[in-house]
């Protein structure tokens, strides 16, 4: 087990000198965009691997960039509950994540900051803004490709760190919201969203006082104005905000019900919390080492991050309450099998019946056995998919070597493709 008090001498010489010069201006723009991007992206990061050095070194900055914005490390409006006093909450997850063979524990750590409401009676409710910085480091078990190199993650989700550092630097700036805003990042999220599990399971602050929570992951590769929008059937007031904020029209949004899903906002809906995720969507770099900081649209990430900090102000300021709505037929996705690989990549912002698939990994079990980008997969073995969560509580029936029937709608007709699932390469050494 790697112990992270042994790196933190290391780390704080290492990281003061990535900190940024502070703000001439509050707004965002494209330069302060990419000059994060230039940090989280970065060789000295190493892809940013759950309990490596890189991330630790990660959780350095983004706790340096908290305090030097201003946020405070404990919220001081629940003084029975104090929060850690040097922005971290520490936790443990099974290292059987990162490498099935290994059953002992590695120490990982979310990085929260906090901002006082204005409003003494509304103050002590929260909205919670989030962003998970790790990634795959060197690839291994959990990259969709072989190839022994840094992946940079500068999408995935350097992009959603930077907008919530921008949001949150410009938050400080400007007059307080009523209601207090905790900003966190999140680790653990690439291996199974063990960070806001741990979070949602220790929370700074009852979750009863929490109005909403909002997260980004993968904000950074804007195409055709196109912003989805996942999460808006888990308030009835969520519909009718998001299309006020994007006014006059500067995105496409496209919209999804279900607030369950492959990331963070995932744990706290279970825990029947209002939340909304923001993704500009799948490309042919992810969880590649070619997902890097030079194919990042800045300007779109501008947009995004100024987009979120009106929405993240509504909710910060409305007077009432908002209520929260359980979508029909949501089920909790289940963490599939560690060591299964399809290598169909999902088209996250399809929003027909299915499962379409936006590319195939280069000899993979899709390839291999004549899945096709573009077919959208209708039925796995007896189990109908109308959506990813199926599809992933499909696989986390199944271990690697099994052989199962897909039915896929391919150029308007059903086709049935028996696929031998494949198991997922160990990390590189």
């Amino acid at each position: 087990m790697r112990s992270l008090n042994r790196t933190l001498v290391f780390l704080a010489l290492a990281v003061p000198a990535l900190a940024q010069q502070p703000k001439t201006t509050p707004a965002i723009t494209a330069h302060d965009v990419m000059e994060r991007e230039s940090i989280l992206a970065s060789d000295s990061l190493e892809g940013r691997r759950t309990g490596a050095p890189g991330a630790e070194k990660a959780a350095r900055y983004i706790a340096s960039e908290f305090k030097r914005i201003g946020l405070t490390a404990y919220n001081p409006v629940i003084a029975e509950m104090p929060y850690h006093p040097n922005y971290y909450q520490p936790f443990d997850f099974s290292e059987h994540a990162l490498d099935t063979t290994k059953h002992g524990k590695t120490q990982a750590m979310n990085v929260v900051g906090f901002l006082q409401g204005s409003d003494p009676t509304l103050d002590s409710q929260f909205v919670i803004i989030g962003a998970h910085y790790d990634h795959l480091g060197y690839g291994g078990a959990f990259a969709l490709d072989t190839v022994h190199a840094i992946h940079y993650g500068a999408d995935d989700n350097a992009s959603g760190v930077t907008a919530l550092l921008e949001i949150a630097e410009n938050m400080v700036n400007m007059p307080r919201p009523k209601r207090s805003i905790v900003f966190i990042s999140f680790s653990g999220e690439e291996e199974g969203l063990f960070g806001s599990d741990y979070f949602t399971n220790h929370p700074m602050a009852p979750l009863a006082n929490v109005q909403a929570m909002i997260n980004m992951d993968m904000v950074g590769r804007m195409k055709d104005s196109t912003l989805i929008i996942e999460g808006i059937g888990t308030s009835p007031v969520f519909r009718s905000l998001v299309d006020s904020v994007n006014t006059p029209p500067e995105f496409h949004l496209k919209y999804f019900q279900s607030g369950t899903g492959p990331s963070d906002h995932a744990k706290f809906y279970s825990k029947d919390l209002a939340v909304l995720f923001l993704f500009t969507g799948i490309h042919e770099d992810y969880h590649k080492a070619t997902d890097t900081k030079d194919k990042i649209n800045a300007d779109g990430e501008v947009k995004v991050a100024r987009y979120v900090e009106n929405v993240l102000l509504d909710l910060a300021n409305r007077p009432d309450k908002i209520a929260f709505t359980r979508v029909a037929n949501d089920t909790e996705q289940k963490a599939a099998s560690f060591g299964v690989y399809v290598g169909g990549v999902p088209d996250y912002g399809y929003d027909g019946d299915g499962l379409r698939i936006s590319e195939i990994r280069d000899h993979s079990p899709a390839q291999i056995c004549g899945l096709l980008a573009g077919d959208v997969i209708v039925q796995f073995d007896e189990m109908i998919i109308h959506n990813i969560y199926d599809y992933t509580n499909a696989l986390a029936k199944h271990q690697p070597g099994d052989i199962v029937q897909m039915k896929v709608q391919r150029d308007g007709k059903l086709v049935i493709v028996p696929v031998v699932l494949g198991r997922r390469a160990k990390e590189h050494q």
